[in-house]
């Protein structure tokens, strides 16, 4: 694409959201110390089923508060639908950019708000790669659809700049060349990573139950049925329901739900009772071993 239309539209974004960071939209909750930790969590809750999500924005605040990270909910909309999921991703990038290095956060996480925080006693430093891994900037995950964007980690960094950039832009400056089918957000980064190999290197994906794991039976069991590693266990993270119906949904989460809302121990492991300290450095050995 011509680089001056490339370079005017990225401007145009800078611009708006340049006024989308002082934006009344934006809930912030902190009631935290800002030098304790270095991730910081942001979602989006508005339109139909406004109910269920803030119950289940209440189990994601209950991490943070644990945890000590800082909560940016944006509760109006500025572009088209889940376009939004970009647009206050890149908009605390910015704000946080224009920090002194060693006041900013390192991470963003992103969580879609059809998600059920299970453990809050778990800490998203877990998954993070190795301080010294540098060229790590995003952990996605993989379903059968492939990539899935429902929940993944960001590092404060000009990359992501970049990528969220060209991912907002990409359907006015590449209207003419897109190839069919990149209808949303979600579609539109796939594509980017698939096709660039400056993005698609720093990203690695992650195992889906990390932090993006799926609906097990309505009791909270294993389903014999699906794949386990896809499934939530106890002392995992979170929940995701991905293309539930508007109609179905509230009655999906529920169970799930009421089991966070009961703070059932046997749900909310501490780290170290958990395998997740080993697996993880395990993961991060194999896929980034360590430079001699």
């Amino acid at each position: 694409m011509p680089v001056l239309r490339l370079t005017l539209a990225v401007l145009g974004i800078l611009c708006l959201l340049n006024l989308f960071s002082n934006y009344p939209g934006v809930d912030k909750s902190r009631g935290y110390n800002p030098d304790e930790r270095r991730i910081g969590k942001v979602t989006m809750i508005y339109g139909d089923n406004k109910s269920i999500y803030e119950r289940a924005l209440s189990t994601h605040r209950e991490h943070s508060r644990r945890m000590g990270y800082p909560l940016s909910v944006l509760r109006r909309p500025i572009l088209d639908g889940t376009w939004n999921k970009n647009a206050i991703l890149l908009s605390l990038l910015l704000q946080e950019l224009e920090k002194p290095l060693d006041q900013r956060l390192e991470w963003l996480f992103w969580f879609d708000s059809d998600t059920v925080l299970m453990n809050p006693n778990m800490p998203l430093e877990t998954f993070l790669p190795p301080s010294g891994t540098l060229d790590v900037h995003m952990l996605l995950t993989y379903d059968w659809n492939g990539m899935n964007n429902g929940a993944f980690l960001l590092r404060v960094h000009p990359w992501s700049v970049e990528l969220l950039s060209a991912a907002i832009a990409y359907p006015i400056t590449s209207r003419e060349h897109q190839p069919d089918g990149l209808t949303s957000d979600q579609t539109v980064l796939g594509y980017l990573l698939d096709e660039n190999k400056y993005f698609s290197r720093s990203v690695e994906y992650c195992p889906m139950r990390w932090f993006n794991a799926y609906m097990s039976l309505p009791n909270g069991e294993i389903n014999a049925d699906s794949p386990e590693y896809r499934q939530v266990h106890p002392g995992d993270l979170l929940v995701h329901f991905p293309g539930t119906s508007r109609e179905s949904l509230s009655r999906t989460m529920e169970p799930y739900l009421e089991i966070a809302e009961a703070h059932r121990s046997e749900w909310e492991l501490r780290l170290e009772h958990t395998g997740y300290a080993k697996e993880t450095r395990a993961f991060w050995n194999s896929v980034r071993p360590p430079k001699a």
